[in-house]
């Protein structure tokens, strides 16, 4: 069992700069969010078109108009600022500027909101958050001194934990606070069992744990129950009802969450009718499961399913998805080369493609889709269609889908890095990162639920469950980039 205690060598000053705050805001211009006191709970339409002085948008009680909000990108929210003539409507940009411009420090965003609420005492927005006396305690929270990971550096795993390590490391050099906090790492890889490394995290002084990384781990840890320091297991059980034990919360890149916002995202482009391609596996089954329920909860209908594997042929599959006749297509396309003609052979009963798919799978399923006369149906996807390293010749199949990912994987795709085999190319990494935030802010988290904290791998917030909601950036590929 490996032990290792925190130290400079493990990462280089190069990796220790942090995204901006506004390249990162940037990247949530539209997209729905989840509040623990759910201030968006349901998708919201938010048409920018006059804003900020077309009244339509401020028309609302305060929840609504605060969840609109929320999907104005930081560089729109500065450019409103200027042209907001109402002070009404000043405040609450104001107040949108102050939530995302501050939201990755406690301190600074809590003295901001103090000066909001006495430039803006009457403002209806006052009631987002808590009073004064509270603010101000929150200032003054005493953060962890000692926090232990438990994660597995060797073994099968050992690339994963230390992608998670590497992104932690790098956002506690980062935050100036490394003469102040002790960080220590146990090795999940070996015999003992989860409950027995978290008593020894304990009795080494931990008052604050992150891990396991595992969904098995985290489930064994999670039955064990008395947890007296903040416990943030990096995967999501699925054995609890209700609120998990008291002090434990979950944080990951939950496939499923990004299946419910893509459902939402569809919705809020007005389509109803969609076909969903998603591979035949149990992760296949249990994401399209999700999609379905909730774009069905959101009035939408599911029109046709394909799932496939590797050994369907998808040049016979996808025309016949379609219904199209190829042998039939191919003398017609002889005889007319009408294209809307042609067009009008294919299925006309859908106006959406969900695609769940790897890049592999992805950049030969595109091509046949617009092929077989679906190339102005709008597909969209969640973050599996992106392998998160640039690769504009082979990605280029994949123009026009719009898909979700972590603002982190997106601004290193825009900053032009690449390298496959660094770890900071994977979305582990961003992991890191954030479970350094939120091991730090999850009395932040409580207190201001209407306030996410944008991180690296998106838009946090604290379900009532105890589970740290992820809203995720959404991008659409064009020239083989998103």
């Amino acid at each position: 069992m490996l032990r290792q205690i925190l130290l400079i060598s493990f990462i280089t000053l190069s990796t220790l700069v942090l995204t901006s705050c506004e390249t990162t805001q940037s990247l949530f211009n539209q997209g729905p969010s989840s509040q623990s006191t759910p201030v968006d709970a349901h998708p919201t339409v938010v048409n920018l078109q006059g804003f900020p002085n077309d009244p339509a948008f401020w028309q609302a009680d305060t929840t609504t108009v605060w969840n609109k909000l929320q999907h104005v990108s930081l560089p729109e929210l500065n450019n409103a600022a200027i042209q907001a003539a109402d002070p009404n409507i000043s405040g609450w940009i104001k107040l949108a500027i102050v939530s995302k411009q501050y939201s990755t420090n406690d301190a600074q965003l809590t003295q901001q909101l103090i000066a909001w609420r006495l430039a803006n005492p009457s403002h209806p927005a006052n009631s987002l958050f808590p009073d004064n006396s509270t603010l101000t305690q929150l200032q003054n929270t005493k953060r962890p001194q000692h926090i232990v990971l438990l994660l597995p550096l060797t073994g099968n795993l050992g690339s994963a934990g230390q992608a998670v390590r590497n992104g932690f490391i790098s956002a506690y050099y980062a935050s100036g606070n490394k003469n102040q906090q002790t960080v220590s790492f146990i090795d999940t890889n070996g015999s003992q069992p989860i409950d027995a490394l978290y008593g020894q995290a304990l009795a080494e002084g931990a008052d604050a744990v992150i891990g396991p990384l595992t969904k098995q781990n985290a489930q064994e840890l999670a039955k064990r129950g008395g947890f007296s320091v903040p416990t943030i297991a990096l995967n999501y059980t699925d054995i609890w009802f209700g609120s998990l034990p008291t002090n434990f919360y979950e944080f990951g890149l939950s496939p499923l969450d990004e299946a419910k916002q893509l459902a939402e995202k569809a919705s809020q482009s007005g389509h109803k009718r969609a076909i969903i391609i998603a591979p035949q596996d149990e992760w296949g089954q249990r994401v399209t499961k999700t999609l379905i329920a909730n774009w069905g909860a959101l009035g939408g209908t599911v029109t046709d399913t394909l799932y496939f594997n590797s050994h369907t042929d998808l040049n016979q599959s996808i025309p016949q998805l379609l219904h199209v006749d190829v042998s039939a297509d191919r003398k017609q396309m002889k005889n007319n080369n009408d294209k809307n003609a042609l067009e009008n052979q294919r299925r006309q009963d859908f106006d959406v493609i969900f695609l769940l798919a790897s890049p592999q799978s992805a950049r030969q399923i595109v091509p046949l889709l617009k092929y077989y006369y679906a190339d102005k149906i709008p597909i969209f996807s969640t973050s599996v269609i992106y392998s998160g390293t640039p690769s504009p010749q082979r990605d280029s199949d994949l123009n026009g889908v719009t898909f979700s990912d972590t603002p982190w994987s997106l601004s290193r795709t825009n900053s032009g890095e690449s390298g496959e085999d660094d770890l900071r190319a994977s979305r582990l990494y961003p992991v890191g990162r954030d479970a350094y935030m939120l091991i730090n802010q999850i009395s932040r988290l409580k207190i201001l639920a209407n306030f996410p904290i944008y991180g690296a791998t998106g838009a946090l917030t604290l379900t009532p469950q105890q589970q740290i909601y992820r809203r995720v950036a959404w991008v659409q590929m064009h020239n083989g980039r998103p």
